[in-house]
C-alpha cells in the first residue's frame, strides 16, 4: 500500500516529513469494517429472553457465569452508544434496534424511583444487586452516554425525556454550587443525603458522556455555560496541578478541591482525555489557555509515559515519584488509554498542525489494531504487554464491569472522523433515523465538535432516494410532516485551508507562515515566498466560511522571500485563513484573531 506523505509546515520557517503507517489512517474507510466487527461480537451478550446485556464477556463472546449474571447500567449504555455508532457508520439498522433494546432495559429497571438516580449493579432480571449502595459522579455520567448517543441518531423524545431527567438530576443533586468549589462531588450515598469528594471522573467524564453534546444539539447557551464551568474545573485543579509532579495531575480531591495526598496514582488515559476534552471545547470557544493546558497534558505523557519505541501509552503511574506502577505484570498497556491517545493526538494535530500529535495518533492506533484486536474472535482486549503480547496475570475476556463497546467502538468513529476530515480532507457519510413525526422538523447535525462553519453537508438520501430539504452551512434537516426514514448524510469541510494532494508535495521554496503574532488583535505580519519567475501572487484573506476578508498582494513578483502586514482592526474576532496562490501553486495557513 503507497504511504500518504504528509509535509507538515512547523513554526512558519522549515518543513518536516512524516510517514503514516497504520492503514486505518491511511484509508480511514477501514474503521466502517472494524466497527461493524465489533458490533457483531457483542450480539450474543443480550439477553433474547429478559432482555438487556449481560456484563461479563469471555474472550469468545459468551457469559462468563461463574462471574455472576448481571447487567449492569454501565454496560447497558456503553453496549448502547457502540450500537448507535456501528449503526451511523455502516447504516445497519438491526445495530440499532440492539441499541434501542439496551435503553430500554435501562429505562425500565435501571432508574432508582425512590431516591432518584441510576442504580449501579443490577442483576439478570434487571434488580437492583443492592438498593441501598452507594451512587457516584462516575455512573451518574456514564448512564446518559448511550442515551445521548441515541438521541443525537434518531431525535427520540424517549431518549431526550430521560436525557434530561438524568442530567436534571445530576445538577440538582452532584453539583456543588458553593462558588468558590463548584463542581460535581464524586460520592453520594444511595439517598443523596452525604456528598463527598471531587475527581477527574466527575468532571472530565461529564463532558465526555453527555454536556458538549447537549450544547452542540441543542445550541442552549444554558449548557455551553455549564461545559466552560467545568473546563475551568480542569485549568484550575487537574492542569493547575501539574507543577509539583513529576508527571499527570492530581485525580483526587475533597469536597473543597484541596488535593488527597493519600491518593498517588494518575492514569496516563486519564490525562490524555483531558486534553482531548479541552480540543474539542476549544472547537466551539476558541480560548488558547485550552490547548496551551492541553499541550502541557500530552506534554507530560510524552515525556514520561509513552512508549517512544513501540507506539502507544503506558498506563498508570506514581505522580509524586514518576514511577511506573507495575501491578505485577510487564509494562503494561490498555485499551482505553490507547484511544485517548489516537483521538486526543489528531484532535491536537488537527488544531495546532504539530506533527508530534499525528505522530503520537499514528503510532498507538497502529500498534492498537496489531495487537489489541482479537482478529480472530472479535473486538478488543483489555491489556496487553509493552510488546503486544498477553499479560499473563490478567484474562483476556472482552466484557467486565469497566468494559463494554464503548471505549472499542469510539475509537473507530473518530478515526473515521477525523482521518477524513482532518488529514485526508474527504468527505464521511453517517446514517440516521428519524421516525415521521405529525409535526414538521428541524433536525441540527452534529457528528463532532468543530470550529464555527468548517463543516457542512455535502449531500443527504433518504431511504437510498435523493434529498435536497436541508441546509448546508447550517447542517440541518427539514424534515416535513410524515416523512420519516433512514437518512444517510455526507459531511464535508467548508474549510478553504483544505489542499490538495499536489500540494502537499509541493517544493518548500514556496511558503507561507504567519511571522508573529498567533492570535492577533488586531496586527500581524504574514511571511511569503515564492519560486517561480516573474510569477502572479495573490495574498488573500477568507473568514471561516469563505467570504473574501482582505487582499494583501495580488501583482507580479519576481522569486524571493517577502512580508506583508495584515490590520484586521475592522473585522470581528474569530478564525480567518490566509490563501497564498502563485501559479499553480496554492498554500493556506489558519490564524487567530481574539480582540
Amino acid at each position: 500500500m503507497k504511504k500518504l506523505l504528509l509535509l507538515v509546515f512547523l513554526s512558519g520557517f522549515s518543513y518536516a516529513q512524516y510517514s503514516i503507517r497504520s492503514p486505518y489512517l491511511l484509508d480511514p474507510e477501514k474503521a466502517i469494517g472494524y466497527v461493524d466487527s465489533c458490533a457483531r461480537f457483542w450480539n450474543k451478550a443480550y439477553d433474547t429472553t429478559l432482555g438487556g446485556f449481560y456484563t461479563n464477556i469471555d474472550r469468545y463472546g459468551n457469559l462468563i457465569s461463574s462471574w455472576g449474571t448481571n447487567k449492569n447500567t454501565l454496560s447497558e449504555a456503553r453496549d448502547a452508544y457502540g450500537y448507535v455508532r456501528a449503526f451511523m457508520m455502516t447504516g445497519n439498522e438491526t445495530y440499532l434496534s440492539y441499541a434501542r433494546n439496551a435503553l430500554d432495559f435501562m429505562y425500565h429497571h435501571a432508574w432508582d424511583n425512590t431516591n432518584t438516580g441510576w442504580f449501579t449493579n443490577l442483576d439478570k432480571y434487571g434488580n437492583p444487586v443492592n438498593s441501598k449502595e452507594n451512587k457516584d459522579a462516575f455512573n451518574q455520567h456514564y448512564a446518559l452516554l448511550g442515551i445521548t448517543a441515541c438521541f443525537e441518531a434518531t431525535a427520540d423524545t424517549l431518549d431526550l425525556n430521560w436525557l434530561m431527567k438524568g442530567y436534571r438530576n445530576n445538577e440538582q443533586k452532584l453539583w456543588d454550587k458553593r462558588g468558590d468549589y463548584e463542581g460535581y462531588y464524586d460520592n453520594v450515598t444511595f439517598n443523596w443525603a452525604t456528598k463527598s469528594g471531587k475527581s477527574f471522573n466527575a468532571t472530565v467524564d461529564a463532558i465526555t458522556t453527555h454536556v458538549l453534546y447537549l450544547y452542540l444539539l441543542t445550541g442552549d447557551a444554558q449548557y455551553k455555560d455549564k461545559l466552560l464551568r467545568i473546563t475551568d474545573n480542569i485549568l484550575k485543579y487537574l492542569v493547575g496541578s501539574m507543577d509539583h509532579q513529576k508527571t499527570g495531575f492530581v485525580e483526587e480531591f475533597d469536597s473543597d478541591w484541596n488535593q488527597d495526598d493519600s491518593q498517588t496514582m494518575t492514569i496516563m488515559g486519564h490525562v490524555l482525555k483531558t486534553a482531548w476534552c479541552l480540543g474539542r471545547v476549544y472547537q466551539i470557544s476558541p480560548d488558547t489557555a485550552y490547548i496551551s493546558a492541553a499541550q502541557k497534558l500530552i506534554k507530560s505523557v510524552l515525556d514520561k509515559g509513552y512508549d517512544h519505541e513501540l507506539g502507544g501509552p503506558y498506563k498508570d503511574f506514581n505522580r509524586t515519584t514518576g514511577q511506573m506502577l507495575m501491578w505485577g505484570a510487564d509494562t503494561a498497556k490498555a485499551w482505553w488509554q490507547m484511544e485517548q491517545a489516537v483521538t486526543a493526538g489528531l484532535e491536537l494535530y488537527d488544531i495546532t498542525k504539530d506533527v508530534e500529535y499525528l505522530r503520537m495518533a499514528d503510532e498507538s492506533l497502529d500498534f492498537f489494531m496489531k495487537y489489541f484486536v482479537d482478529h480472530q474472535y472479535g473486538e478488543v482486549y483489555s491489556d496487553r504487554t509493552r510488546y503486544g503480547k498477553r499479560v499473563p496475570q490478567w484474562g483476556e475476556e472482552k466484557g467486565n464491569s469497566g468494559k463494554a463497546a464503548y471505549h472499542s467502538t469510539e475509537l473507530g468513529y473518530y478515526v473515521y472522523l477525523y482521518g477524513n476530515l482532518f488529514l485526508r480532507k474527504e468527505p464521511v457519510s453517517l446514517y440516521y433515523y428519524f421516525k415521521a413525526d405529525p409535526g414538521e422538523r428541524e433536525i441540527p447535525l452534529y457528528p463532532l465538535a468543530i470550529g464555527d462553519g468548517r463543516l457542512k453537508i455535502k449531500s443527504v438520501a433518504l431511504n437510498g432516494e435523493p434529498y435536497s430539504n436541508f441546509t448546508s452551512a447550517g447542517r440541518r434537516l427539514r424534515i416535513p410532516s410524515g416523512v420519516g426514514g433512514k437518512f444517510k448524510v455526507t459531511f464535508e469541510l467548508n474549510d478553504i485551508s483544505s489542499v490538495s494532494k499536489e500540494e502537499i508535495t509541493r517544493p518548500e521554496t514556496f511558503s507561507l507562515s504567519q511571522n508573529y503574532p498567533n492570535p492577533f488583535n488586531p496586527v500581524t505580519r504574514i511571511r511569503y515566498s515564492v519560486d517561480a519567475e516573474a510569477s502572479h501572487v495573490s495574498l488573500k484573506v477568507y473568514d471561516v466560511l469563505g467570504n473574501l476578508a482582505a487582499i494583501l498582494v495580488s501583482e507580479v513578483k519576481n522569486p524571493g522571500q517577502y512580508e506583508v502586514s495584515f490590520d484586521a482592526k475592522a473585522l470581528s474576532s474569530g478564525i480567518y485563513f490566509c490563501r497564498l496562490q502563485s501559479g499553480s501553486n496554492t498554500k493556506t495557513i489558519k490564524m487567530t484573531l481574539l480582540k
